[in-house]
């Protein structure tokens, strides 16, 4: 994950810079508005799948908010918040097959069969938000709220179980399926726990959309709560080296590799949704 630090650092510092020069001027002009805002719970990740049983997770987001005012009602806004998402992914079967060679250099045709697996992944984000807002005169007013988001991977990782994986080998040479020895990468076994491994995303595209009330508590600050939906618009995870779920190795094959499930052909169209309540304190 230190790739996202590293490539994205620039773009991060741009925006602290941009924020500090609303602060500092901050004062001078009315027409300026500074918030904090928490949000949640719901934050997922989302993807296409035959056959999965797809359980949205909880997260939740921090973040601050620099708008400006183009008339008492218009306002346009940038922000940066982080941004956590999770999900729960069950799949009662997975299946594969690939060709490869075994330890002795034959080729061969492995097969898989995974039952009741289950995937739960997690990701971390810094979202930059850009929206226009328009709410309506006086004390207790009605916000609309609409714009894009870019966000920006920084941490991930998934961990999965499998109550029963089953391999084989189909050697064509000889016409035959071998299920042994378990030595040779071959075997049924039960209750599969792969520890927590990285996981890599893309830049991730949104619209956002939010309403709600704006109570004013003073001529300098007022608080917000509202209603949000963030919505995903690109595909998040890069499949240009695709894997299997279950990866045959060939030097160790007592010790079989274990891929997500976002990274096999089963699976397509990965996104970040997230929805729920925003609460936002403002000075002005």
């Amino acid at each position: 994950m230190k790739k996202y630090i590293t490539n994205h650092i620039a773009s991060l510092s741009m925006v602290t810079a941009l924020l500090g020069t609303c602060l500092s001027s901050y004062g001078q002009d009315k027409k300026y508005e500074i918030s904090i805002a928490v949000a949640g719970p719901s934050s997922f990740i989302k993807f296409d799948s035959p056959g999965v049983d797809l359980v949205e997770g909880n997260g939740f987001s921090a973040g601050l908010r620099y708008s400006y005012y183009l008339n008492e009602g218009l306002s346009i806004g940038i922000g940066a918040e982080y941004q956590s998402y999770q999900s729960d992914a069950k799949f009662q079967s997975i299946a594969g097959q690939y060709n490869t060679v075994d330890a002795e250099n034959d080729s061969f045709q492995f097969r898989y069969r995974a039952t009741n697996l289950r995937e739960n992944q997690k990701l971390g984000y810094i979202n930059i938000p850009i929206n226009i807002q328009f709410e309506t005169p006086g004390t207790t007013q009605l916000y609309l709220s609409a714009g894009a988001k870019v966000g920006f991977a920084i941490n991930g990782s998934y961990e999965s179980t499998i109550d029963n994986l089953t391999t084989s080998g189909y050697y064509p040479q000889y016409n035959v399926e071998l299920f042994a020895p378990a030595f040779a990468g071959f075997a049924s076994t039960n209750n599969i726990k792969v520890g927590k491994e990285d996981l890599d995303t893309e830049v991730s595209y949104s619209a956002t959309f939010e309403t709600g009330v704006k109570q004013k508590l003073s001529d300098k600050s007022s608080f917000y709560i509202g209603a949000y939906l963030d919505y995903g618009l690109n595909n998040i995870y890069d499949k240009e080296d695709t894997k299997n779920v279950v990866q045959y190795n060939a030097a160790l094959p007592v010790q079989l590799g274990h891929n997500t499930v976002l990274n096999s052909q089963q699976v397509n169209n990965v996104r970040l949704v997230s929805y729920g309540i925003r609460l936002r304190f403002a000075i002005h």
